[in-house]
């Protein structure tokens, strides 16, 4: 398909909300061309891999520094971005930086084809595993890509990198006397002719409240500001693009998070992506809005973290229409080492048989269907009563059954044979393609599985893809009957075993999954030998 015909094929589903077709030339977005993280397409999506090994890797190419945004793909072109290169560690402030880089890279080898600064004004820590500025992703509609940095700037280039248009802002740091962490997890989203970026409103006086931050619809084209949504949401919040049942466009915004962030009412809005009114509220005392703003045409998920229950809303009002426990009558499947099986624990209470709180784990949750799927925080620091460790969950929205699966922690291999690691707290590197140690927080070494924010999951034909900070990827199936063993395809990893850093979400155009760590980005494809 040429680049003008995958435009206009973009510009159609965009605009008519049809997903009846699916070119798989592009990922334009960082939540994919469909804007709720699920593909299906054709192509044959890679299940198994291995950058240690190098099965199924194409090519990989070395970053000039980490960074956590997702990954545009367009036909042959491939568009993310890190921080600023670190010439030398001296002192911690020497891991503080509000610049990134804009990388565009050739999908057919991995070669840099140009790179551009984007300032900023708000500094952020290096690999801070609760983002940093490189967070959000780019986006393109095949005949500009638009970049953003979290600290403060939003510029629109050509495919030759040439700038059309530079936006500045100044992110919230303090209002009120209340200092707020760099917890940037807006991810954008390109509809029509508008790229939608979260900014806080500084006017006083106006018709909106000052220091919230809001969403802005932002003319693709000049870098103008065409409407600013009439409610607020949360920087911890990840939006998600759908449509009404009436062909309405819309974007589900979250409230609510940790540290006193000031947005109001805690819980939901749906905003029509046409003027950025509100389209209807959710508001609840209960959870946070930490999480992957789900829904499609039937349904919103709204997530309480540790009140073990998630609430299913009409997304065409944002009625509750019901509340479903996550620990009341589940099945759990728990690794036992020595028989070398899972132990079933079947229609049992958790919080009398095995732990009283589930917490499902930041951004890890995914819809799919009928089915509702996220990773399991296990007891760590921060909280020593939740869990199933290491265990990811799977919610039957229809029928309120919930599953819980146990999986190995990490992958490692030892003369073409793989080892899995199971339920044991891990660590790993935060070292830059250079071999220098790049965490400002050594909160950033963690396995993943405890109080930080990992890399969006992603959907390609009916197979979710987990990643952890470890850079450990986790491919499951979600059509099984039930969650055994069955559901876990495989356990793959971004590299060797401890020198491995990612909290980066993947994406999948022209047969490849693309995925990257703090060193390198990787190619992946089901190579058939």
């Amino acid at each position: 398909m040429t680049r003008a015909l995958s435009l206009a094929f973009l510009v159609l589903i965009s605009f008519s909300c049809s997903k009846s077709a699916q070119d798989s030339t592009y990922w334009p977005q960082p939540a994919g061309p469909n804007g709720d993280w699920v593909v299906e397409t054709d192509e044959q999506v890679p299940e198994s891999f291995s950058v240690t090994t190098g099965e199924n890797i194409l090519w990989k190419t070395p970053l000039p520094e980490g960074g956590q945004s997702g990954i545009a793909v367009w036909e042959d072109r491939i568009f993310l971005s890190v921080m600023k290169p670190v010439a030398a560690v001296n002192e911690k402030s020497d891991l503080l930086g509000a610049d990134i880089l804009a990388l565009c890279v050739d999908a057919k080898d991995g070669k840099v084809l140009w790179e551009k600064e984007l300032s900023g004004s708000v500094k952020s820590e290096y690999m801070y595993g609760f983002s940093d500025s490189s967070t959000p992703g780019p986006v393109t509609d095949g005949e500009y890509v638009w970049f953003y940095n979290a600290s403060g700037n939003l510029s629109c280039y050509d495919f030759e990198g040439n700038r059309q248009w530079e936006r500045t802002w100044k992110p919230v740091e303090e209002l009120d006397g209340v200092h707020f962490p760099f917890n940037k997890q807006f991810e954008p989203i390109v509809h029509g002719d508008v790229v939608l970026n979260m900014e806080p409103y500084w006017e006083k006086g106006g018709d909106r409240v000052y220091g919230w931050n809001y969403i802005y619809a932002i003319d693709k084209h000049t870098g103008k500001v065409k409407w600013i949504s009439e409610d607020g949401l949360t920087h911890y919040n990840t939006p998600q693009y759908g449509c009404m049942k009436d062909g309405t466009p819309a974007v589900l915004i979250g409230r609510g998070g940790h540290h006193g962030v000031p947005e109001s009412p805690k819980g939901y809005s749906m905003v029509d992506l046409k003027e950025g009114k509100r389209l209807w509220q959710y508001q609840t005392a209960e959870g946070m809005a930490l999480y992957n703003a789900t829904w499609n045409e039937d349904q919103a998920i709204w997530y309480t973290e540790s009140e073990n229950e998630i609430h299913v809303l009409n997304s065409q009002n944002g009625k509750l229409e019901k509340k479903i426990s996550l620990v009341d009558n589940v099945d759990v499947r728990l690794w036992n080492s020595e028989k070398k099986q899972y132990d079933l624990f079947e229609n049992i209470d958790m919080d009398e048989k095995l732990n009283p709180v589930v917490f499902p784990a930041w951004y890890s949750n995914i819809k799919v269907g009928e089915k509702l799927f996220f990773m399991c925080f296990k007891k760590g620091n921060y909280r020593d009563n939740i869990g199933p460790d290491y265990s990811f969950g799977k919610v039957d929205l229809q029928t309120g059954k919930v599953e819980y699966l146990q999986v190995p922690v990490q992958v490692s291999h030892e003369r073409g044979t793989k080892n899995y690691l199971w339920n044991q707290d891990l660590k790993t590197q935060t070292n830059n393609v250079r071999g220098l140690d790049v965490a400002h927080d050594k909160r950033s070494q963690r396995d993943g599985w405890h109080w930080n924010f990992n890399g969006n999951p992603i959907c390609v034909n009916n197979k979710v893809f987990f990643t952890t900070m470890l850079g450990v990827v986790y491919c499951v199936r979600t059509d099984t009957e039930y969650f055994d063993k069955r559901a876990l395809v495989s356990v793959n990893d971004l590299g060797p075993f401890g020198e491995t850093w990612s909290v980066n979400t993947p994406s999948f155009a022209n047969g490849k999954l693309y995925h990257r760590t703090l060193k390198e980005l990787i190619c992946i494809e089901a190579i058939h030998k």
